[in-house]
């Protein structure tokens, strides 16, 4: 059994009032940059043609900051997991904020090729600890809620002892203790949904909009449950944490998690779609690789920071409605749809950032 770093989170003075134990916190003797200060320095985001890094380079635009998507098209070879090639092209940037959005998301790629899911998700947060606490720089590690199994509807907390059940989760988890070795990183848990628009690699939510278009009965899953949050809605309060100064480990989700098979229904319902199409099903028994099921997430402590509540499932499909790249009903979307229920896709920011 694995047991979760104690999360270091500076919370601010002003704020509802709530139990801030001295044990689950900690003070940055420099605040993080203010936006008038990251104006002046790239925010960098590492995989920024992924669905996070994508909503991510749009947010910063929307507030008027200046990034750098890091590709093989920014620097031809360039592989930030190799510790020849991080420091040389970060330094000259001066970059106000890194946020590493990058991972392999396609869980039995990860168990196919371990090292490569080691290289991505454990050395290249450890190198970004190195640099971060070299350079003073603060950073956002994004992270993954995939740690529990086997059990009900949960939502945990920061300090829950975790169990990950594969590859993913493992190499995920030893990333954040990578991270967390400097005391100015920022490691996020969340469950992140919306539209990528690569089409053969669906994200969840593309998944269900395109087998809903299609007329045709699917399953979707009662024993599976996230706390998902649409994208543009997690990078927003990102963005705004990262401006209190918190470090350390944080929840980062929507405040209610719902399984699989409700969140399809209640999407199919405000989207127009008939719901009866998704079959209410339990997941198989012996999932290969084997898969978390109870990804709720307690995002309590975010909530205190920012001074407000985070988004319930209803206005996280919303948001989803709200897209520009939101179908509608009658077209089915150009996609794969021999994919499960969990995302797939190569590298988050793949094909064009070269990590591997």
């Amino acid at each position: 059994m694995w047991r979760t770093p104690v999360s270091r989170i500076t919370e601010p003075k002003a704020g509802p009032a709530k139990d801030r134990a001295a044990d689950r916190t900690t003070e940055r003797t420099q605040p993080l940059p203010q936006p008038a200060e990251v104006r002046r320095s790239p925010v960098v985001v590492i995989g920024h043609t992924g669905l996070l890094g994508q909503a991510v380079m749009r947010v910063a635009g929307e507030r008027g900051l200046r990034t750098l998507g890091v590709s093989r098209n920014t620097v031809p070879g360039l592989n930030l997991a190799r510790q020849s090639d991080l420091a040389p092209f970060l330094d000259p940037l001066a970059p106000s904020l890194v946020i590493n959005a990058a991972a392999i998301t396609d869980l039995a790629a990860n168990e196919a090729d371990p090292s490569a899911a080691l290289e991505v998700h454990a050395r290249l947060p450890g190198l970004l600890a190195d640099w971060g606490r070299r350079r003073g720089t603060p950073w956002v590690q994004v992270s993954t809620d995939h740690y529990w199994h086997d059990i009900e509807n949960t939502l945990h907390a920061e300090s829950a002892p975790v169990s990950p059940p594969n590859t993913y989760a493992r190499t995920k988890l030893a990333g954040e203790e990578a991270a967390l070795r400097d005391p100015g990183c920022l490691v996020l848990r969340t469950n992140i949904v919306g539209f990528r628009g690569r089409a053969g690699e669906p994200t969840f939510v593309e998944w269900a909009l395109s087998a809903l278009a299609g007329g045709e009965p699917f399953d979707a899953y009662t024993d599976v449950w996230a706390s998902s949050i649409e994208v543009h809605q997690f990078a927003r309060a990102m963005f705004d944490i990262v401006g209190l100064g918190a470090t350390g480990l944080l929840n980062l989700a929507s405040r209610e998690s719902v399984s699989k098979a409700d969140f399809i229904a209640a999407l199919a319902r405000a989207g127009g779609y008939d719901e009866r199409l998704a079959r209410r099903v339990s997941r198989p028994p012996r999932q290969r690789p084997r898969r978390a099921n109870a990804l709720g997430l307690d995002v309590s402590r975010a909530e205190v920071l920012l001074g407000r509540e985070l988004p319930d499932a209803g206005e996280v499909i919303d948001a989803i409605l709200a897209s520009p790249a939101m179908p509608k009903a009658t077209v089915r979307m150009d996609l794969d749809l021999g994919a499960d229920l969990e995302p797939t896709a190569r590298i988050e920011g793949g094909p064009d950032v070269e990590l591997a």
